[in-house]
């Protein structure tokens, strides 16, 4: 094995053995080669079997690139290192186990949606308004409970402020035990109940630490609350834990990302030997001038200054433009020349924005000009209403317990069962304990419903049963599905171009079936878990000569040549919800170093003197990210169809700036402000006169937005 291109810092982690090892590693800074290297090198090296490694990582694509790497370092003719996401990882471990906790192991997994529908339903069952207790808003309680390792009679009520939360609180038991009921799992008890099996049998947990001699987790500052735990219990042993991360690309807090489970990580395992990668691999200087220059100025991390022998390149063009097509015109105009100039292909260029309603402009502009584009992070394939449908009749042959799955296909394609027969069947399975599929069964004659509704009841169960028959045979039962139940007959039928399309997105999935089965994953089981697993980024296609528009959030882990972070504004970037809690304005720099370490090359970033996004024209100032940039590294340009010179920033974090279009005495667009109500906010917009101001505040959640009379609201500027 050839480690004679490493730098001293990578060769010091992959040779690293016995105890715990941290690798903080900067963008750019080959921390996957490191870790492949690593396992290779414990295979090859040092005599470990390839079946004691364990190597844990976030998204499907990154373990398919991990194990493929590992496949080409060495010749494993046998048994290979478990290499896995977590929620894989712990998706094979609760198919053998789960049995402990008493679900089957047949369980369904369910995704965003089918968590939503059953929610739902328990609303519904525990009079829950949904006007006034939005269900997403429970379920990311719920979730957060989860990710906190809190189960339901860990929580404390009393303890919690009348709202969401405490609402989320009473309902959680409700969902836990209707998930039970299903024999379901939703992707949060994936890894909860992973922890706990571990946590709750010690034999078990033994197992698996001899087993998993050493253990490589990577993107570590990803890690929630239940992740890190289910590290500690697997490394509790050995302690032959070796985690790779960057606290600076710590970016998910929003969904339970913790970021100090890195910054704890060395008094958690005393004797921890760190390994900093400082050396990048993808950048000019100047873009890392940039990037670091800007999360710097955060407190909460491990220091550590990105560098590399690449060269200086072009220095970072910050455009001022006049409003967001402007700033979009801007943006298309530079891609085609680089295109037609440099040889930049589209899809070696990307946009990237802070929310998703900014890729509006830029998609209306993309399409009068003819750039071929790809928003990524739009609807995914297995989230497709076909798609969805056609996979719950998979599901429910596989696991009749499964009401959530026949809850959505009873009625579809119409077959005349109707909302009051449904209804009916519910509260007796309700009443006695059944699932959906058992009190249909139990409908005979119609003594549930009407006898009318009773015979297209059983005619569905007579498909449903001959559905069963073919379980053994995905393809042929995906065919069967599509044909037998009349799906494939109603898109016809509808003859538009719509169905044409959703009928070729089942013909999609026909190569999905095939090509799961190629791979050795054959049963109807391993093909459903497979689609469950299929994250945003496995959906790129690297191949297309088309421009991806992005979040930030989704572009982590991809880089580019050039790069256009649009919207540096106070308000977009660092959004407005961030700007009045330090933890979440901390993770907007963060996120800002992120997108601008996604470029190798060149490195724009835009802002505009006026935008109209979410339906109003706002006004806002230019980042104050922005004012933390050198200018030997930053160059500014204004919109052409401004009279004004470009501006100059001021020095001062959070000052004013000259041209600042709507001031309202003591208030200003990102004026920091405090409500005895609301608590703190930031104005985003101003307008009336001076002695009837009014001012629209952005304060944190739940209260949002706000319009507010300045002589009535007594805000206390901060």
């Amino acid at each position: 094995m050839d480690l004679e291109n490493l730098n001293p810092q990578q060769l010091q982690a992959v040779r690293h053995s016995e105890g715990p090892l941290m690798v903080v590693a900067g963008a750019g800074s080959g921390k996957t080669r490191v870790i492949t290297c690593r396992i290779a090198n414990l295979i090859k090296e040092k005599g470990v079997p390839p079946e004691s490694i364990l190597a844990i990582t976030f998204t499907n694509k990154a373990a398919g690139e991990m194990k493929e790497r590992v496949r080409k370092m060495l010749d494993l003719r046998g048994a290979s290192p478990w290499i896995s996401t977590f929620h894989s990882f712990c998706l094979r471990i609760l198919r053998i186990h789960i049995s402990e906790l008493g679900f089957s192991n047949d369980f369904a997994v369910y995704d965003a949606q089918d968590q939503l529908t059953l929610v739902k339903q328990c609303m519904k069952v525990a009079e829950i308004s949904t006007d006034a207790f939005p269900p997403k808003t429970l379920l990311g309680h719920i979730s957060g409970f989860k990710n906190d390792f809190l189960m339901p009679e860990d929580l404390q009520p009393d303890a919690m402020p009348y709202g969401h939360q405490l609402k989320a609180a009473g309902l959680y038991p409700v969902y836990q035990s209707a998930l039970k009921k299903n024999n379901a799992l939703d992707f949060d008890d994936l890894l909860v109940f992973t922890s706990r099996l571990f946590q709750e049998f010690p034999s078990l947990r033994a197992r698996y630490n001899d087993r998993f001699q050493y253990i490589l987790v990577d993107e570590f500052q990803d890690t929630n609350a239940v992740q890190y735990r289910l590290v500690r219990l697997l490394s509790q042993s050995h302690n032959n834990i070796c985690v790779v991360g960057d606290d600076d690309q710590s970016i998910y807090r929003w969904r339970g990302a913790n970021i100090e489970n890195i910054l704890k990580f060395e008094n958690d395992f005393p004797g921890t030997t760190v390994v900093k990668l400082e050396e990048n691999y993808r950048s000019t200087q100047n873009i890392l001038n940039a990037a670091g220059s800007v999360v710097r100025e955060n407190r909460n991390r491990k220091e550590k200054t990105l560098w590399t022998q690449n060269e200086v390149g072009s220095p970072v063009l910050c455009y001022r433009a006049e409003d967001e097509t402007d700033e979009s015109e801007f943006v298309c105009e530079k891609i085609q020349a680089l295109n037609r100039d440099e040889g930049f292909s589209f899809n070696d260029m990307a946009v990237l924005y802070r929310t998703n309603a900014q890729s509006r402009v830029l998609e209306d502009v993309l399409m009068r000009i003819g750039l071929p584009y790809q928003v990524i992070g739009g609807q995914r394939f297995y989230e497709r209403k076909e798609i969805k449908d056609v996979l719950a009749y998979m599901r429910v042959v596989l696991n009749p317990s499964d009401s959530v799955s026949l809850k959505r296909i009873i009625n579809v394609p119409v077959r005349g069962i109707g909302k009051t027969s449904l209804e009916k069947v519910e509260q007796y399975c309700r009443e006695m304990g059944l699932s959906l599929q058992e009190g249909l069964r139990r409908n005979e004659q119609g003594k549930l419903t009407a006898p009318a509704a009773g015979r297209k009841i059983a005619q569905f169960l007579q498909i449903i049963d001959h559905l069963d028959s073919m379980k053994d045979d995905p393809l042929a039962l995906l065919k069967e599905v599509v044909d037998r139940t009349g799906y494939g007959e109603m898109l016809r039928k509808e003859d538009t171009r719509e169905s044409k399309g959703r009928m070729e997105n089942l013909e999609e999935l026909f190569s999905a079936v095939e090509q799961s089965v190629e791979n050795g994953e054959g049963s109807l089981q391993e093909f459903l878990d497979s689609a469950s697993l299929v994250a945003d980024l496995d959906n790129l296609d690297d191949e297309r000569g088309v421009l991806p528009l992005m979040t930030l959030h989704t572009c982590k882990g991809l880089e580019f040549s050039s790069v256009f972070v649009v919207g540096m504004e106070n308000g977009l970037l660092p959004h407005a919800s961030s700007m009045s809690d330090s933890e979440e304005y901390e993770e907007e720099r963060r996120l800002c170093y992120v997108g601008f370490t996604r470029a190798r090359k060149k490195l724009f970033v835009t802002h505009a003197r006026r935008r109209r996004i979410y339906g109003t024209t706002f006004n806002y100032l230019p980042s104050d990210f922005l004012l933390s940039i050198p200018d030997e590294v930053m160059i500014r340009e204004s919109s052409r169809f401004s009279n004004e010179t470009a501006p100059q920033f001021s020095s001062t974090l959070g000052g004013a700036l000259p041209y600042q279009e709507k001031s309202g005495g003591a208030y200003s667009i990102g004026t920091k402000v405090l409500h005895a109500k609301f608590g703190s906010g930031i104005v985003i917009n101003l307008s009336g006169s001076e002695e009837n101001l009014n001012l629209e505040v952005f304060f944190k959640a739940p209260h949002g937005k706000k319009k507010l009379s300045a002589s009535h609201a007594k805000l206390i500027v901060l």
